[in-house]
């Protein structure tokens, strides 16, 4: 499936990988898990399951737009304004063709890479 640009997930300096998520039960970790392996569409069920928390609408965003479901993606991210995080995860926004990686830290840092 052709993607609009790939979602990587680090903690601290470290790049997670399905290695460091594996044995998660709490749905939020199974789809941030998913998201590592660019399994998209299976981590938008999970993350769907989860509590509502910013890292949830931040994700169901980036995937939604990632997919070309812009409209939607913009409605997740406008949710995410405001919620509480519940991990230290950092979340970010790749284009390895263009050789563009971009923090997400607010739905504002996304003007620069789409």
């Amino acid at each position: 499936m052709r993607v609009r640009f790939r979602i990587s997930v680090s903690r601290g300096s470290k790049r997670l990988t399905k290695r460091d998520l594996e044995g998660e039960k709490d749905p939020l970790l199974v789809g941030i898990r998913y998201v590592t392996e660019f399994k998209y569409l299976e981590a938008t069920k999970w993350l769907m399951l989860s509590e509502d928390c910013w890292e949830k609408f931040l994700l169901l965003g980036l995937l939604n737009v990632a997919l070309g479901q812009e409209e939607q993606g913009r409605e997740f991210l406008s949710m995410a304004e405001g919620k509480r995080r519940r991990t230290d995860l950092s979340f970010f926004v790749e284009k390895p063709e263009e050789g563009k990686r971009k923090e997400v830290r607010s739905v504002t840092d996304l003007c620069g890479i789409l």
